[in-house]
């Protein structure tokens, strides 16, 4: 079963990582940016792997 996710990172997302995820809800604020998707956990997981990968620091992670 999916469920809706919020996601927020330290920093922008600049093109090249918003490509990645092309598929989702990404926003701008200021100093962070939002990902909002629905996930099943093994996507989740696999979406946070990417960001590790990518030096991406999560600040903020809430099911809705």
């Amino acid at each position: 079963m999916k469920e809706r996710y919020e996601i927020r990172i330290h920093g922008l997302l600049g093109p090249l990582l918003r490509s990645k995820f092309a598929n989702l809800a990404c926003e701008t604020l200021p100093c962070q940016s939002t990902i909002r998707g629905r996930f099943s956990e093994e996507e989740l997981q696999r979406l946070l792997d990417k960001l590790q990968q990518s030096g991406v620091e999560l600040v903020y992670l809430d099911s809705n």
